[in-house]
């Protein structure tokens, strides 16, 4: 007889996601590629922000023996991967996984979609300002700006200057890139 056992723990988020840069966490090969747009990664950003509960991660524990899938790295982390074999493979929550290792662990911008399904590259701020106040909902409080971390109007005109830390000092604009290791942007 078979008897297959079953864990819910709870992971710290950044353990996951540095298991998906290593590579022991990677997705079997059938499941679908990453899909989720600008507003879907904002939205979970606000989330997890505020410790909301953002749905479970199902995975799978891999090397079993009487099944085998062939895996491949989360989309961003295969250049980290160097063709490991991973410890645990995601069922479950892939979506999710990818966005955050995308939005907070990688040192350039997370190729997305916006909501006309054209391809942008985004990189994701929090407004600190807004984040603590009372009146203004968490997803307002997340900020999506382009590859060059300029914000522009439709005339070209800058309204809004990320592309130094400076800039984002000043304005009290947390990159979200900067979440486990902030010592840098708190001084």
């Amino acid at each position: 007889m078979n008897v297959a056992s079953f864990d819910s723990s709870k992971n710290p988020l950044q353990e996951m996601l540095s298991h998906v840069s290593s590579g022991e966490m990677q997705l079997p090969d059938f499941q679908r590629g990453w899909v989720w747009d600008d507003e879907h990664i904002k939205s979970l950003i606000a989330s997890i922000s505020q410790s909301f509960p953002i749905g479970a991660v199902m995975t799978l524990e891999n090397g079993g023996k009487d099944v085998r899938f062939q895996p491949r790295p989360i989309e961003g982390s295969e250049s980290s991967c160097n063709n490991e074999v991973p410890d645990t493979l995601v069922l479950d929550g892939q979506q999710r996984l990818t966005s955050l290792f995308q939005a907070l662990m990688m040192d350039h911008p997370v190729i997305t979609w916006d909501a006309k399904g054209k391809k942008v590259l985004r990189w994701y701020y929090l407004d600190m300002k807004k984040c603590i106040s009372r009146e203004i909902d968490r997803e307002d409080a997340v900020i999506s700006v382009p590859e060059d971390k300029l914000v522009k109007t439709f005339r070209g005109e800058v309204t809004l200057d990320l592309s130094s830390d400076e800039d984002e000092y000043a304005r009290d604009i947390f990159p979200v890139k900067a979440i486990f290791h902030s010592s840098d942007w708190r001084q």
